[in-house]
């Protein structure tokens, strides 16, 4: 059996020589051969070994002889013995998680903060194939992705599972031929976990009713989807760096290109846009994904929430990720440059510090053969045509502005979806306003009833300096 282990060891790159490596050594069977196992790896690898063994606080004396019996085991060969005790109960009430997975928590805290403490740079678990076989089913009877079909993966980060190359039955036979005691944890003897369910009762049921080589056909087929799930997840990596973008905190799928993606390496990348936003996938379903999958073909301005206060927005050309919440519509939008009305004397020079933005107008008389400025910082106005204070401000209902010479109005709504200005941008555009006429939507086109022509007395000229609005001059 050391044999095959070591041959998995190797055919999966877990080891280099020096490695330190954080033991998870519970007492029970599968964590005994482990121990014993890397007694002989260490031989070969030239290794430092540590053992981890934690008390989850819920069997009484039973968990207390267990420790006892771990670390008179590691005293016998010179191994360094680390104890962590926990509370299990506690910190699943506190944390509104099952027993299971809080004691999965525990244990996976405990390795790695040994880890860190010793220097280590490896943690080895004793999962076995027949624990492989167990979450292949556990996963698929509560609903998973390839990923959970995979099951459990030899390698991940930092984190090595030696054993999974072989049975429990494999392992019991190794310990009793050589006479190796190990400890039972009862409460693996009942029913009332999943888990325990499967392993007890619908694994021995499909082997002696369906077929006797049930777990090992489940390993194989987990094995061929993990082969070929890497494959997938490589060229899905490869269509997430072509396609979506970062900045600030917000990712965007640009469209064109992933319309162009089959719908598995689509859902792998939004997959993978939540992960990097949340930093995990727990929780999330393919009934999320399908939900930002949806806005593919919804309008513009559509939104989906997900969990970890993650909002999926549809744009004009992309679909924008971002954590955010059910009111704000992009990150920081509590930051927004919105301008209340700004009445303006002219002549006059206004500074707008959040934008660092120098505004100068100034009246003059009208000339002929006078050449109209064609740039976007510096726009002329006729004076004379104007019923209203002029005011500088951002978008409220009702505002418009003329697109032809023969008066023809357009909503300042409608302007903005024709010009695809995205919905989260519009409210900081900076306008300058007759009242409820856009007489210049600033840093872009003016409207058409203030023009200049031959009729023109007066001129109001207004120039930008500075700022980020298009045409501005520093």
């Amino acid at each position: 059996m050391i044999n095959k282990v070591l041959d998995y060891v190797k055919e999966n790159k877990m080891l280099k020589p020096g490695d330190k490596v954080v033991l998870g050594v519970s007492g029970g069977a599968d964590s005994v051969c482990l121990f014993f196992a890397f007694l002989e790896i260490k031989k070969i690898y030239d290794l430092e070994l540590y053992v981890a063994h934690v008390n989850h606080g819920m069997r009484g004396i039973d968990a207390r002889k267990d420790a006892i019996y771990v670390e008179e085991l590691c005293k016998s060969h010179g191994i360094q013995f680390i104890l962590v005790n926990e509370n299990v109960t506690e910190i699943a009430k506190r944390e509104s998680i099952s027993l299971e997975e809080a004691g999965r928590n525990v244990r996976y805290d405990a390795f790695n903060n040994i880890l860190r403490r010793f220097g280590a740079n490896k943690i080895a678990i004793a999962h076995n194939s027949d624990d492989l076989a167990e979450t292949v089913l556990f996963n698929l009877f509560r609903g998973t992705g390839l990923k959970g079909l995979a099951g459990i993966s030899p390698v991940r980060d930092n984190i090595i599972r030696p054993l999974l190359c072989v049975s429990r039955k494999q392992i019991e036979e190794y310990l009793d031929e050589r006479n190796i005691t190990y400890c039972t944890d009862l409460t693996n003897l009942e029913t009332d976990y999943t888990r325990n369910k499967i392993r007890l009762k619908v694994l021995p049921y499909i082997s002696e009713n369906i077929n006797e080589n049930v777990k090992e056909h489940i390993v194989q087929t987990s094995v061929m989807i993990d082969e070929t799930l890497s494959y997938i997840e490589t060229n899905a990596y490869d269509c997430f760096k072509k396609i979506v973008k970062e900045k600030d905190g917000q990712y965007s799928i640009h469209m064109d290109g992933f319309r162009a993606e089959n719908i598995v390496i689509q859902k792998m990348i939004i997959r993978k846009v939540i992960e990097c936003l949340a930093g995990k996938l727990k929780d999330i379903t393919s009934e999320h994904v399908n939900m930002v999958l949806s806005l593919i073909h919804r309008e513009t301005g559509k939104r989906v929430n997900l969990p970890y206060s993650i909002v999926a927005k549809r744009g004009y050309e992309e679909i924008f990720i971002f954590i955010g919440s059910k009111t704000n519509d992009v990150p920081g939008e509590e930051n927004r440059k919105i301008l209340n009305i700004k009445e303006i004397v002219i002549p006059g020079n206004y500074f707008l510090e959040d934008r660092n933005l120098n505004i100068e107008f100034r009246l003059m008389n009208y000339k002929k053969n006078l050449i109209i400025p064609q740039n976007g910082c510096t726009k002329w106005f006729d004076y004379d045509k104007i019923n209203n204070t002029v005011s500088l401000r951002t978008r409220k209902e009702g505002d418009y502005l003329q697109i032809d010479h023969k008066g023809s109005k357009k909503k300042l709504k409608a302007f903005f979806i024709d010009q695809k200005i995205p919905r989260e941008e519009r409210d900081e555009i900076l306008l300058l306003a007759d009242g409820s006429h856009i007489m210049w939507i600033v840093g872009e086109r003016i409207s058409e009833a203030y023009k200049i022509d031959e009729n023109t007395k007066n001129i109001l000229m207004v120039k930008l300096y500075g700022g980020n609005e298009n045409g501005a001059q520093d």
